[in-house]
C-alpha cells in the first residue's frame, strides 16, 4: 500500500462518488487505494471493505485529516438544490470546498478533482438566455462557478487541478437529477418544449462519470490546470429525448413551444408563488438553465484522458426509471429536507 497513490473520494454515498467507489475498486488499479469520505458509514455498499473517512466538511478538523491523508481528492461531495438560497449553498458548498482546496494545498495534495457541471459552457459565455443574474436563477450554480474560478487560480500554483464539466446523470444510484424533477411535471401536459426541444441534452450514464474520474486521476498532465467537458456516449436533443419516453413510457409531449426568455419569466413567476403556495413550484429558473445549450462534446476528454464512454443515454435512461419505479413511492423535492 505504501507505494500506491491515496485517492480520497468526497461525498463516496452521493450519486458521483458511489460511482467512482464502483469503478476505482472493481476494476483492480494497482496504483491508487481508495478511501472513500462520507457522512455515514452504513449508506456504504456492503462491498467496500476499504479505508474510510467518516465526518462532515463543515468540520474543519476532517477536512485537515482528509487532506493528510489524501494524494488526490475526488470532490464530489455537494449541496445541490434547484430551488434553494444563496445562503445554503454558500454555507454548505462553497465555504466547505475552498477550505478543502486550501487545506490540500497546505498539507501536499497532488491532485484535485472537482466535479462540476456542462451547464458551466454557456455561463461562462455569457449565452444565458436570462440577463439576471445568475446567483438569483440558480444559487448553487453561482457557487459552483466562483468554484471553478478559484481552482483557476490556484491551478498556478503547486496543486494540479482537474475540473470535469460532467453531464447530466442518469442510471442507478440517482437522487437530485433532471429526470426525476422533469418527469412527473410531464404528466401534467403544462411543461411545454422550449425552442422547440432543438437544444441538445448531454445526459451520462454514473458509470461513465466514474471511468472519467479515474482516469483523471491516473492520467499524467502537461499542464497544472486542465478543464474537461465529460458527457455521454452520444448527446440527443431533448426532444429525441422526450419522444423517447413518450414512446416507450407513454409520457406526454408537450402541447405547445415557448422561448427561453418567456421559460425564464415565467419560471421566476412560479417561484414567486411558491412564497405562498405551499409544494414545489411547477417549474424554477434552474430547469430552464439545465436545457441551455451547451455544445458539449468528449473531444479534448478523448484526447487528454483516452475517455470513451460505455453506456448510450437510452439504455441510461431505461436504468434510472426501472430503479425509480422500484424504489421511488412520490415526487422528487427540488430542495434537501430540513
Amino acid at each position: 500500500m505504501e507505494n500506491k497513490r491515496k485517492v480520497v473520494i468526497t461525498g463516496a454515498t452521493g450519486i458521483t462518488g458511489s460511482h467512482i467507489l464502483e469503478v476505482l475498486n472493481k476494476n483492480s488499479i494497482v496504483e491508487l487505494q481508495t478511501i472513500a469520505a462520507c457522512r455515514t458509514k452504513s449508506k456504504l455498499p456492503d462491498w467496500y471493505k476499504g479505508e474510510t473517512l467518516i465526518g462532515d466538511l463543515l468540520n474543519h478538523s476532517y477536512i485537515e485529516k482528509i487532506t493528510q491523508k489524501a494524494d488526490i481528492i475526488c470532490h464530489t461531495a455537494s449541496w445541490a438544490e434547484m430551488n434553494g438560497t444563496i445562503e445554503n449553498s454558500i454555507n454548505n458548498f462553497y465555504v466547505p470546498t475552498i477550505n478543502l482546496i486550501n487545506a490540500a494545498l497546505k498539507n501536499g495534495v497532488k491532485r484535485f478533482v472537482f466535479l462540476s457541471a456542462i451547464s458551466s459552457n454557456p455561463i461562462e459565455k455569457n449565452l444565458l438566455h436570462s440577463k439576471r443574474k445568475l446567483e438569483t436563477i440558480w444559487p448553487h450554480y453561482a457557487s459552483i462557478i466562483k468554484i471553478e474560478k478559484y481552482l483557476k487560480k490556484v491551478g498556478q500554483q503547486k496543486l494540479e487541478v482537474v475540473i470535469l464539466r460532467v453531464g447530466f446523470f442518469t442510471g442507478k444510484n440517482y437522487s437530485l437529477g433532471l429526470l426525476p424533477i422533469l418527469l412527473p411535471r410531464l404528466k401534467t401536459y403544462l411543461v411545454p418544449w422550449i425552442k422547440k426541444g432543438n437544444t441538445t441534452l448531454p445526459l451520462i450514464n454514473g458509470k461513465d462519470i466514474g471511468l472519467a474520474f479515474k482516469l483523471a486521476s491516473l492520467a499524467v498532465f502537461s499542464e497544472n490546470y486542465n478543464l474537461i467537458n465529460i458527457v455521454g456516449k452520444e448527446v440527443p436533443t431533448v426532444r429525441e429525448v422526450f419522444n423517447y419516453l413518450h414512446n416507450k413510457y407513454k409520457y406526454p409531449l408537450p402541447l405547445f413551444s415557448v422561448s427561453f426568455k418567456f421559460a425564464y419569466t415565467f419560471a421566476f413567476f412560479m417561484q414567486f408563488l411558491h412564497k405562498i403556495v405551499p409544494g414545489d413550484p411547477l417549474i424554477v429558473p434552474a430547469i430552464v438553465l439545465l436545457l441551455e445549450e451547451t455544445n458539449a462534446n468528449n473531444k479534448k476528454a478523448e484526447r487528454i484522458l483516452n475517455y470513451k464512454p460505455k453506456i448510450h443515454w437510452k439504455e441510461s435512461i431505461d436504468i434510472q426509471l426501472a430503479e425509480m419505479k422500484a424504489s421511488q413511492k412520490s415526487n422528487m423535492k427540488m430542495n434537501k429536507e430540513a
